[in-house]
C-alpha cells in the first residue's frame, strides 16, 4: 500500500478488518511479521534487513480513541509534554489558536469535555512536530456537535502544518467530510474500490 504524503487517508473496514493494527505498525507499536514500511524516504521496518525503528525515533503523532492525556498535568503541561517545542514559540501560540484551546491552559484533563481532550490531545501531537499523524477513530465517543467542530480542524491540519494524516474510522459520514482518499480494508485485504462504502 502506498499513501500519498499530502492531505487526509481514510482507513475504512468494520470493526477487526485490522485498520488500528496497520497503524500500529506504522507508529512501531507493532512489528509486522515481514514486509518494509517507509515514510519521507525513511525506513521504518524492514524484515529482509532486520531494521525496526523504536516508536520514538519515527517522529509519528498518535491520536488514540481515549485520549491518552497525563490526568496529572495541566493542559499546558501536557501540550508541552514533548519537550519539541517550547510554549514561546509561535507554533504553540498557533496551534492553541487553530484548536480553540487557550481558555484550557491551566485545567486539568478531568475537567474536560471530550471534544476539548480530543483537541488537546490533537495539539499535543502536532507540538511534538511529527512527520505523520495517525488518527484511530478520534470521534468514536463524541457528539454530534463536537464531531462537526472537530472535523472543522481536522481538515485544516495537513495544509497548515505539512503533514499528512491517515484517519482510521468506521464511518462512511467521516469520510465523507474529510478524506481526500480512502483505501478498504476487509478480511485483511486492501482495495482502494470505494464502492464497498456503500
Amino acid at each position: 500500500m502506498n499513501i500519498d504524503n499530502t492531505g487526509i487517508t481514510a482507513l475504512y473496514g468494520h470493526s477487526g478488518a485490522g485498520k488500528t493494527s496497520i497503524i500500529n505498525m506504522i507508529a512501531g507499536l507493532l512489528a509486522p511479521d515481514d514486509g518494509k514500511i517507509i515514510v519521507n524516504d525513511r525506513v521504518f521496518f524492514e524484515s529482509v534487513h532486520q531494521i525496526n525503528l523504536p516508536p520514538e525515533q519515527r517522529r509519528v503523532g498518535y491520536i488514540f480513541q481515549d485520549k491518552r492525556l497525563f490526568h496529572f498535568l495541566s493542559v499546558r503541561k501536557n501540550l508541552l509534554f514533548s519537550g519539541r517545542t517550547d510554549e514561546h514559540a509561535p507554533l504553540f501560540d498557533e496551534i492553541v489558536g487553530l484548536l480553540d484551546i487557550g481558555d484550557l491552559l491551566s485545567r486539568k484533563p478531568a475537567t474536560l469535555s471530550g471534544g476539548e481532550a480530543q483537541r488537546v490531545a490533537i495539539g499535543r501531537a502536532l507540538l511534538a512536530r511529527p512527520d505523520l499523524l495517525l488518527l484511530d477513530e478520534p470521534m468514536s465517543f463524541l457528539d454530534n456537535k463536537c464531531r462537526q467542530a472537530l472535523s472543522g480542524f481536522l481538515l485544516k491540519i495537513p495544509q497548515r502544518f505539512s503533514v499528512p494524516v491517515i484517519l482510521v474510522t468506521h464511518s462512511v459520514d467521516e469520510i465523507e467530510q474529510l478524506a481526500d482518499r480512502v483505501y478498504c480494508i476487509e478480511n485483511g485485504q486492501i482495495s482502494t474500490d470505494n464502492t464497498r462504502l456503500y
